[in-house]
């Protein structure tokens, strides 16, 4: 396939998704009887009576509503080797998410549901930035893709499997003709290794290039890229007149005195530089824009002014659930051919526990706008029923299909950057740090945003007792990579700061709780989290300083 013939994919594949908006019937029966397909001739569908099922109400009866829990024991089986225990098409790999229980998730993922449902979708959203940078051909160099990596998957030995394991984000090769296989696979900047600058290098390869959109998944990527090229534009000066990267000779490169003249320009004028400066052409940023994710709007703007910010779809490990196909600034319609879609209505501060198995849910032609749902969904990649635990508000409609924002994750879990750090995460660090040193059991992470983002342990510390509080709070830090792989990446990526503490006297928590009792607060409804929501803790604090 050309790079004009691919250009031509993505454009058809976004008229066809408009289409289903507008007409979504066919392709809801069509899933419903893949997933159906996939799953009678499987354990799962032994266990749960599948062989005759074949309406939505039939499957709803047969199968409850489930969290991941009770897919783990099928997908431990998948590990050592067994056939057709959640999908009749064999997993070729485990994909690797963080757990709520602080367990990591492996969800199977097959060749037939990459070539029927995610690959084509992703030709379908790239339609859309195609359609809106105007272009009906690709050039090398137009593109900055950072949804996703080649990477060589973990060793399975590592885990004792015999497939291999990653994450969503790392994928190695493509499955097949229809899976996603963008042309800029082959290009130097989307290497498999780019050594231990990744983030440098690709900036160093594209720098004299006319680079049109940045796509990521979650903003905290185009703002560390831009950041970087601030903090790091004396070396970036450097290699540009010299030809080289990081200072070394690379046969990928000659000099570009034009683009350190610009870059140099462009500082001296205003004291930093954006990407703009770099890229003048660029005209398009793509990256998560709801839940927290929309706190990276201003950073955004200010490191690629005026430059119009679209969302990335909203896609987990678990699969798809809505593709933008248009300019709505944080939302998009729900991908009705990925999965059957069910949802539950909810407070947006759902406290996360388990559904009920026999809960009630809505289809997705009931939603009502302004109302929000958590989502339960079933996909060809072996979760049926799955309570995502995710929320989303209903803002509108495009066609006959509900348009949802992601507003978060039901319960205790902050994720600034995609970490998606848990209650579980905290508690396991603190008691992993603590060891056999005396600290007392009241604390607390806060989320703090700032640049970059990180969070503050607020703990009551008696100063003469036990070990040096910052280096205590290094190790809680150091804990909580080790618990948690995608805090580890934000961490190690500068993504996210260092863990940092806020000591207070013992008693600081017990007066809290009197304070928000004498305010009229229920004393029975005041529940100590270790993972705050926000940082309203911080704020309380400061206004119990000042009694």
């Amino acid at each position: 396939m050309t790079a004009d013939e691919f250009v031509q994919r993505t454009l058809q594949a976004h008229a066809h998704q408009l289409q289903r908006c507008r007409e979504p019937e066919e392709a809801q029966r069509a899933v419903l009887a893949d997933v159906l397909a996939q799953a009678r001739p499987t354990a799962f569908g032994r266990d749960h009576g599948l062989g005759g099922v074949r309406t939505l109400a039939e499957f709803k009866s047969a199968v409850p509503v489930n969290g991941y829990e009770a897919f783990r024991s099928y997908v431990d089986r998948i590990r050592v080797g067994e056939r057709k225990v959640l999908t009749d098409s064999d997993p070729y790999a485990l994909l690797m998410t963080s757990g709520t229980t602080g367990r990591p998730k492996l969800v199977p993922t097959t060749r037939h549901w990459r070539n029927v449902y995610r690959g084509p979708t992703l030709y379908a959203q790239w339609g859309l930035y195609f359609r809106r940078l105007g272009l009906t051909s690709y050039a090398p160099g137009n593109i900055l893709d950072m949804s996703w990596e080649r990477a060589v998957s973990k060793s399975a030995a590592a885990f004792g499997d015999v497939l291999p394991i990653y994450s969503i984000t790392k994928r190695p090769s493509s499955v097949g003709p229809r899976d996603w296989t963008p042309p800029w696979y082959g290009e130097p900047w989307f290497c498999d290794d780019c050594g231990d600058h990744p983030l440098y290098t690709r900036l160093r390869l594209l720098a004299g290039a006319d680079v049109r959109v940045v796509v990521a998944v979650n903003p905290s990527r185009i703002t560390a890229l831009g950041e970087l090229l601030n903090t790091e534009l004396d070396q970036v000066l450097r290699d540009l007149r010299d030809g080289t990267l990081l200072g070394e000779p690379d046969r990928r490169l000659t000099p570009d005195p034009e683009t350190a003249a610009r870059l140099e320009a462009a500082h001296a004028f205003s004291g930093r530089v954006t990407l703009l400066d770099l890229w003048p052409g660029l005209s398009l940023l793509v990256a998560w824009n709801s839940a927290s994710a929309r706190y990276y709007r201003g950073w955004l703007e200010r490191l690629a002014p005026g430059v119009p910010l679209i969302p990335f779809s909203t896609t987990g490990t678990e699969g798809i659930v809505t593709l933008p196909v248009d300019s709505h600034a944080s939302a998009g319609p729900l991908a009705v051919d990925q999965g059957i879609f069910e949802f539950v209505p909810c407070a947006v501060d759902d406290a996360g526990a388990p559904l009920a198995a026999e809960v009630e849910t809505h289809e997705p032609g009931d939603l009502e706008r302004g109302e929000t749902y958590r989502l339960v969904m079933s996909q060809a990649n072996g979760l049926y029923r799955y309570d995502t635990g995710d929320i989303y508000r209903v803002v509108g409609r495009v066609g006959h299909v509900p348009r949802l924002e992601f507003e978060g994750r039901g319960g205790s879990v902050s994720s600034f950057t995609g970490e998606k750090l848990t209650e579980s995460d905290v508690h396991a660090a603190i008691r992993s740090a603590v060891g056999r040193s005396s600290v007392a059991s009241r604390f607390s992470v806060v989320p703090v945003w700032g640049r970059p983002p990180g969070y503050v342990l607020v703990l009551e510390w008696e100063q003469r007792s036990g070990p040096d509080v910052d280096d205590f709070c290094a190790t809680v830090d150091a804990a909580l990579c080790r618990v948690n792989t995608e805090y580890a990446d934000k961490r190690l990526s500068s993504r996210l700061a260092p863990l940092r503490p806020h000591v207070v006297p013992p008693g600081t928590y017990s007066k809290l709780v009197a304070q928000r009792v004498a305010g009229g607060a229920a004393a029975t409804q005041l529940k100590h989290r270790w993972l705050q929501p926000d940082d309203s803790l911080l704020h309380g604090l400061e206004r119990l300083d000042r009694v």
